[in-house]
């Protein structure tokens, strides 16, 4: 009684744990990468230093302020003639000295009024704040989509495996019936030799998806930090439609309009224009506000430091003209320029990316939907064939080879299926992605199309 009660413990436990892990659908894996990957973590602080650029840019027109204090030890010595001094003999000196302590402090403020490099500096300090935040949303939008291929890499992965030994047992029930059928002498030896090349070739394909299953876990695992088994699999219909609207050109330009990736080129471009800018600013006068304000005690027995203290304050306006720095300026407004038409053909060179990538996703989301639905006619018709095939076999009017081909071509196709599934929900999301558009909303929709 006690050993049974053992068990009944130990497969209610067990039952709870594999409940727990059939929970890891895509949406948690989403959110445990989040917290795991080192990749997006980094993103993320790239973020918040990148924040700090608005700020550097509002306080180049804040008031610069700084104090300053000093503390001075002072000795002086002086020799006399001994004319000055009647009391000393002919031909000796009088030697004098003395010694005093000087401190203070000075406070100093300024306020720029008119400085044109201050205003291109704080414009490009804030378009780099802002571009840091359009580069941590393309950063979200990436680890949503390796997440979705790891996940998907390691169902197809245990799919394929799945396959290669379904037919692996086909093949070796097939090497059976060959050898009993050469044993009473209806059969030929070649059947059974043309039943273990398959099987044997099976085993060979069954290394090959463990050991590729193993890669795709371990991917997995590096990028989420969860196990990759028991992960939800997809729902034996998943529901595949083409894009809506079916234009490309509607979805050219969403993308061009939204992508990351163009946004982050534009706000590049626009920093290293107001670069130029900035340079071009040097050349300009500058005006501020200037205000000092100090005082200072003078403690000693010199004549000039004999217990005395002054103050000092002022207020008034600093003009800066810049004359000659020797031709840096210029040199580094000429780098500037080929900077800038170096972010403009950047800024191409990403559209035209971009624009073939939501090309490539929007025929994968198109033909991918059709794809599945031939494949699943293809698999029904694969299964009639098969059915057909052994019945043939069976009856003598086909062979052991024309069964080992049919069940090929089954699992053939039911691979190819597992594969344009996967594919077309990639597809779907690249596409959100390329318009700058993907997002949890689109994890949770293909998450609804797992079994949970």
């Amino acid at each position: 009684m006690k050993t049974m009660t053992i068990r009944m413990v130990s497969m209610c436990v067990a039952l709870a744990f594999s409940s727990i892990a059939h929970g890891a659908d895509l949406s948690t894996v989403y959110q445990a990468a989040r917290s795991y990957d080192a990749t997006f973590a980094a993103a993320e602080a790239t973020r918040h230093a990148g924040e700090e650029k608005a700020a550097q840019g509002r306080a180049l027109w804040l008031p610069q302020v700084s104090a300053t204090g000093f503390y001075q030890h002072q000795t002086a010595s002086q020799d006399l003639p001994a004319s000055e001094a009647s009391s000393l003999p002919p031909g000796s000196s009088l030697s004098t000295s003395a010694h005093g302590q000087v401190r203070g402090y000075q406070v100093s403020a300024t306020q720029p009024i008119y400085n044109v490099a201050a205003s291109a500096g704080n414009a490009q300090l804030q378009e780099q704040a802002r571009l840091a935040e359009v580069r941590f949303r393309s950063a979200e939008q990436d680890l949503i989509m390796h997440v979705a291929q790891a996940y998907f890499d390691v169902l197809y992965a245990q799919d394929n495996l799945e396959f290669v030994r379904a037919q692996k047992d086909a093949n070796s029930e097939q090497l059976a019936q060959a050898k009993k059928s050469f044993d009473v002498g209806v059969g030929t030896v070649t059947d059974v030799h043309e039943a273990q090349a398959s099987y044997d070739a099976t085993v060979a394909s069954e290394i090959a998806a463990l050991n590729a299953l193993e890669v795709k876990q371990n991917a997995f695992v590096q990028l989420t930090g969860m196990p990759a088994d028991n992960l939800a699999p997809l729902v034996s219909r998943p529901v595949a439609i083409p894009p809506a609207p079916e234009s490309m050109d509607y979805w050219l330009a969403r993308a061009e309009a939204h992508s990351p990736n163009i946004d982050a080129q534009r706000s590049a471009l626009s920093i290293a224009t107001a670069e130029i800018d900035k340079y071009r600013a040097l050349r300009q006068p500058t005006l501020s506000l200037v205000g000092q304000k100090g005082e200072t005690w003078n403690n000693g027995s010199l004549a000039n430091l004999n217990g005395s203290s002054s103050q000092q304050s002022s207020i008034g306006l600093q003009l800066n003209i810049p004359i000659y720095t020797g031709g840096s300026t210029s040199s580094k407004l000429r780098e500037s320029l080929a900077l800038r038409d170096q972010a403009a053909q950047q800024l191409l060179a990403t559209q035209r990316t971009v624009a073939q990538s939501t090309k490539a996703a929007f025929l994968g989301v198109k033909s991918g939907a059709a794809q599945i639905k031939a494949l699943e006619q293809a698999l029904a018709s694969a299964q009639s064939s098969l059915d057909s095939t052994t019945l043939g076999r069976q009856v003598g009017v086909r062979t052991t080879l024309d069964v080992l081909n049919t069940l090929q071509a089954f699992y053939s196709t039911k691979r190819d299926l597992a594969q344009a599934r996967y594919s077309y929900l990639l597809s779907k999301l690249q596409l959100a992605q390329a318009i700058g558009e993907l997002s949890v909303e689109d994890v949770d929709a293909v998450n609804a199309q797992l079994k949970r």
